[in-house]
């Protein structure tokens, strides 16, 4: 009995989620956004949590079995990519290097502008 309330309150999450997802697709089509409706939906989810229209403990079952199931989600892509890697060549290979290291750039002057702003007087020098 416990479980199948666990899997109904997950499955009811998931709705949750789903829906804020869908009315982002609505949102996105009908006001002719140009940015992908998930993305409208992902911004109407995070507005929804942070004015504290659907508190976090409506949905976190449901995002972390998501979480948990992340990785399927990605194994078409990367399948995908195994059926034309007989054709990458030098281009594609100074490409995703660029990426990689475009990526490493992003998340190291994020890492020290993050520093800087907590080490200033707003924050107290650090300190808690």
């Amino acid at each position: 009995m416990q479980i199948s309330l666990k899997v109904v309150r997950v499955l009811l999450q998931i709705i949750i989620i789903m829906g804020v997802t869908y009315v982002g697709n609505i949102l996105q089509s009908v006001l002719h956004i140009p940015i992908a409706g998930s993305i409208v939906g992902l911004i109407l989810f995070f507005l929804l949590l942070q004015f504290k229209i659907i508190p976090s403990k409506w949905v976190s079952e449901g995002s972390n079995f998501f979480l948990t199931f992340m990785v399927f989600f990605f194994v078409p892509s990367v399948v995908g990519v195994m059926d034309v890697v007989s054709e990458i060549n030098l281009n594609f290979i100074l490409f995703f290097v660029m990426i990689a290291l475009g990526t490493c750039c992003v998340a190291l002057v994020s890492g020290f502008i993050a520093e800087k702003m907590v080490k200033g007087p707003r924050y107290g020098n650090g300190q808690n």
